[in-house]
């Protein structure tokens, strides 16, 4: 039996967080769904403290996220790591955002292993369109926390971290400090 070894999570300093992704050209090409199916095995042993992971976090420089459907959620129950659902989002982009904004507390597996948190405003809503991970394009709409997720995810694929849009580094939190 072949043992699975999970990739490290880049960190906040390696460049390549910080470069451009590319778009992926084949889904079905073997490396592509090798790296899909690494990211999400990464995000079942990382489901309890994760919303979405980016390939680039994983030192691949493709346009794919994978981000966890909290819309889907019911938030008055505990989810297990076995009932989260994650989107596969193959070359997203965002086509429309609303002016209306909202607030959430983001966090990034990238940034002190996971541990810093800070408040950031995005687009309440956004429309985002991509493949999916048979092949299919896709246009859904996301508000509030999805939202969030998502715009996250493709930040990554940009080269820009959760940071950018903290104007103040005195306003991030540990988890220890948070509690």
């Amino acid at each position: 039996m072949v043992k699975f070894v999970m990739r490290k999570i880049l960190q906040y300093g390696s460049p390549i967080l910080e470069t451009p992704s590319k778009d992926v050209e084949n889904i079905n090409d073997p490396k592509v769904q090798s790296i899909i199916n690494e990211m999400l095995k990464i995000l079942q042993v990382e489901a309890e403290r994760s919303a979405g992971l980016s390939a680039p976090q994983i030192g691949e420089l493709l346009n794919i996220a994978v981000c966890r459907r909290t819309d889907l959620e019911d938030s008055d129950l505990d989810t297990k790591p076995s009932d989260i659902d994650w989107e596969v989002m193959i070359n997203p982009k965002i086509i429309k955002k609303s002016t209306n904004k909202s607030v959430h507390w983001e966090g990034c597996l990238s940034i002190n292993d996971g541990d810093l948190f800070g408040k950031v405003q995005r687009p309440k809503e956004i429309e985002i369109e991509y493949i999916d991970i048979t092949g299919n394009l896709k246009k859904i709409g996301a508000s509030d926390f999805f939202s969030h997720v998502v715009q996250h995810e493709v930040d990554h694929l940009h080269g820009v971290l959760f940071l950018k849009y903290i104007k103040d580094p005195s306003q991030l939190y540990t988890s220890d400090e948070l509690e």
